[in-house]
């Protein structure tokens, strides 16, 4: 090390110095790190372990450990690296091991004149952390000197706990002893370059910036199997199984990397923070989600490996179909898959896109579709699956694959260069490659219901064959999902008034081919020079429409939407089973109820959207409130996603939720605005002259009640003027204040608020004022709502 800020004197402590991690990682790693010059110029290793051992016989220990794990180590090197390492005998329990420690480290401070940076690496089993975390304490280790020189750090290896419970107790010992910055939890697969790779090929490109989510991508499998089995690990393999081995923690790591959101800056915080948002969405368990998405299996002759009991039911190789509820990510199958002995090898992870709704140059009866893989093993390889025209004359599609290889063909050592990476980052202070306790907790909530379930013996144990794919097979249908049938991009809009006509061209922009019908028909003619196709009845609509109807209602609520659905020649003399009504106007959530039972008795599926965001949000995207039956729902999900606002649609489950949730909504709007009527009014009558104007600007930038509607609010006072004085003081009221405040009362609930404003409205008809007036502008502004005319 050249820095001067990291080249400071550093004394590595490892604590069981005796055992299969030292041999097979740590000493090979720090071996790596001084062959390419990444250690400090003054730099030492104390072994510590209850063995009696000399210093001399350590020594050689660790040269022949790494002679025998690095072939071709240079003869000169491997004696002056042995010469780094000390041995220190002494008992994890015993305080006088511990004093003598301290005063070992002390004389190493002495010697080099400076207090030293001390890393302390746990190479123990988790149930001496307690202890040598207290005798630590007790004799002051775990203080550093202070300072930019003198830190104290600890590297702890998982698994960080055994449940949520244990996980927890864990960080409140180590949180009772050490600060945060102290601490450097070890995954190693945060230390791989290629999930390294994953993020820097998401975050630092243009290629796949805006397409790398729900939109465009179908599903997201990862898997890490093994040909190896647990031999030589039975004691500690059968006391954790596959999914805590390597799917608490590996699998949903890399599930991190894939899809968590950019960080907001390049610090280790930053990082760590987005993978712990990330993990906090995953889908919680239900009772038959764990039943239907998980599925584990052990290899034959499991039982029979030394360390295992006779009778165990661990699982050596599961498969998890989970989800993330992130709005970016909602709806797409996460296939988490590990497992040992099984026929070949395969650390990957496959993000396969969605195939184009329309695709004229696609091969004939194939599903084209388009797929990135990221793999670890044999090789850290990027690859990009698509599509191009073959060499030749005929007009033939073949698949190509573009490789990306982070490494040249090389062999490498299993784990040296990654902890090789590790210890570097500590020792330079860099925590992004290390977990967080945010990280754990989120693990341990998603992985425990499944452990519990699988003791329970809720999902069968089934067996395979090692060496084989048997286990792969025989839960495949966990990971089959149907072959996407894209939607045809055609819909009928009834109601092209503001709401409606904005929607339809939105929705001609997007592609789609939209029928569409109005009472009166100068929106249609209007609309047909844009592309609209015009239909004269509701049976002339019908005909234009492919065999899976989709019809959008976009007309008043109560009587008008009853006539058009059952009129004597509404929509149902016409419509089939499977076809779909939308009801995107403001219908009361009881009505809806009833229709949607009407309606399912002939087999037409009935869909409630509360539809906010008024003209220019129809235009340019709707923020949308949908209800009814999820199959119906994501049978046409694709239409709302490009009505919808980026991130802009939710499905609540039940007929005539979408149109409860949107009630509520528009009865908190009237509380809301009457709110900023009062206080504008106030603000209006004050003595000190303000601009009202420059009021309602201040307040939309930062403060508490910045919003909308208050940017609304401004736009109306440019528009009309302060005074306000061309717009009516009478503030029109709809139905949906007033079925919030009926429902309210049913539930015997009080809403104070709502039921004020609403009154309030009703006073306006013979009490105008400019509490009123201010209101009137607002709904103008966001509606497209007739403001009246006459000062308050």
């Amino acid at each position: 090390m050249n820095n001067k800020s990291t080249n400071i004197p550093t004394i590595l402590v490892i604590l069981g110095a005796t055992g299969d991690l030292m041999k097979k990682k740590i000493v090979p790693s720090i071996y790596h790190l001084q062959q390419h010059r990444r250690l400090p110029d003054k730099f030492r290793v104390v072994g510590m372990a209850r063995r009696p051992l000399t210093a001399v016989a350590f020594r050689a220990q660790v040269q022949e450990d790494l002679t025998a794990r690095i072939q071709g180590a240079d003869n000169k090197s491997v004696p002056e690296f042995g010469a780094l390492f000390h041995y220190y005998q002494g008992n994890f329990v015993d305080r006088p091991s511990w004093e003598g420690m301290k005063k070992l480290l002390e004389q190493i401070d002495a010697e080099w004149g400076v207090c030293t940076n001390k890393l302390f690496y746990l190479a123990v089993p988790p149930e001496h952390f307690a202890v040598i975390f207290k005798q630590m304490a007790a004799v002051g280790l775990n203080r550093p000197c202070g300072g930019e020189r003198g830190w104290t750090r600890m590297l702890i290896e998982k698994p960080f706990g055994e449940d949520r419970r244990s996980a927890q107790k864990l960080f409140t010992l180590l949180n009772d002893f050490f600060a945060d910055e102290q601490l450097y939890l070890i995954d190693h697969y945060l230390a791989k370059e290629i999930i390294q790779g994953i993020r820097h090929f998401r975050f630092s490109n243009n290629l796949f910036a805006r397409a790398w989510d729900r939109n465009t991508i179908e599903r997201i499998e990862l898997r890490l199997l093994e040909t190896i089995g647990a031999e030589g690990r039975g004691v500690f393999y059968d006391s954790v199984g596959a999914l805590r081995d390597v799917g608490q923690n590996h699998l949903l790591q890399m599930l991190a990397a894939i899809t968590m959101d950019e960080p907001r800056a390049g610090s280790a915080a930053a990082i760590r923070a987005r993978r712990g948002e990330i993990l906090e969405t995953l889908r919680p368990w239900s009772a038959v989600a764990l039943k239907a998405g998980t599925a584990r299996a052990q290899y034959e002759g499991y039982r029979n490996i030394s360390g295992v009991k006779p009778d165990s039911t661990v699982e050596t190789y599961c498969k998890v179909k989970t989800e993330l509820l992130h709005p970016a990510w909602r709806g797409v199958p996460i296939i988490l898959e590990t497992g040992k002995r099984v026929h070949a090898a395969k650390k990957e992870v496959i993000v396969t896109l969605k195939h184009p709704a329309r695709c004229s140059a696609c091969a004939p009866g194939r599903h084209a579709h388009n797929r990135v893989v990221f793999s670890l093993a044999p090789e850290d390889r990027i690859t990009i699956h698509f599509w191009t025209k073959a060499p030749g004359f005929e007009k033939r599609l073949e698949e190509r694959a573009f490789n990306f290889f982070l490494y040249e063909h090389e062999a490498k050592l299993p784990y040296v260069e990654e902890y090789a990476e590790l210890l570097f980052n500590c020792l330079i202070g860099e925590q992004s490659m290390f977990v967080s306790e945010r990280e754990v907790e989120a693990q341990w909530r998603f992985t425990d219901p499944i452990t519990r379930a699988w003791e329970k013996d809720t999902v069968p144990l089934l067996t395979y064959k090692p060496d084989t794919d048997e286990a792969i097979q025989a839960t495949i249908t966990l990971g089959q999902w149907a072959e996407v049938k894209e939607l045809p991009k055609e819909l009928a809009i009834i109601g092209l008034g503001k709401m409606g006509g904005g929607m339809a061209r939105r929705m001609l922009e997007q592609g789609w081919r939209v029928v569409g019908y109005n009472r009166s028909p100068e929106a249609v003619n209007e609309l047909v020079k844009e592309g609209l196709a015009p239909a004269d009845t509701l049976e002339g609509l019908i005909k234009q429409l492919p065999k899976k109807k989709i019809i959008w209602l976009m007309v008043p609520a109560g009587k008008t939407v009853d006539e058009i659905l059952f009129g004597a020649s509404g929509l149902l003399t016409y419509l089939k089973p499977g076809d779909v009504v939308i009801d995107g106007g403001n219908s009361f959530y009881k009505d809806t109820i009833a229709r949607a039972k009407k309606l399912r008795r002939r087999g037409v599926c009935l869909l409630d959207v509360g539809t906010s965001g008024g003209p220019a949000g129809a235009r340019r995207g709707a923020c949308l409130m949908i209800g009814g039956r999820e199959e119906d729902f994501k049978a046409v999900e694709s239409l709302f996603r490009d009505f919808a606002l980026p991130d802009g649609y939710q499905f609540f489950s039940g007929s005539g939720a979408g149109h409860f949730v949107k009630m509520i909504h528009n009865g908190i709007e009237y509380g809301m605005m009457q709110a900023l009527g009062e206080g504008f009014a106030i603000l209006q009558k004050a003595k000190f002259n303000l601009d009202l104007t420059r009021v309602a600007d201040i307040y939309n930038h930062g403060s508490v009640i910045e919003s909308r509607l208050v940017g609304w609010l401004k736009d109306a006072f440019a528009l009309y003027g302060e005074d306000l004085g061309s717009i009516s003081g009478t503030i029109k009221h709809s139905g949906e204040g007033l079925w919030t405040v009926k429902t309210a009362r049913e539930m015997k609930l009080a809403v104070k608020v709502i039921d004020e404003a609403l009154r309030f409205r009703i006073h306006s008809e013979k009490h105008p004022s400019y509490t009123g007036q201010i209101v009137s502008s607002l709904r103008g502004q966001f509606g497209g709502h007739a403001v009246g005319k006459g000062k308050g």
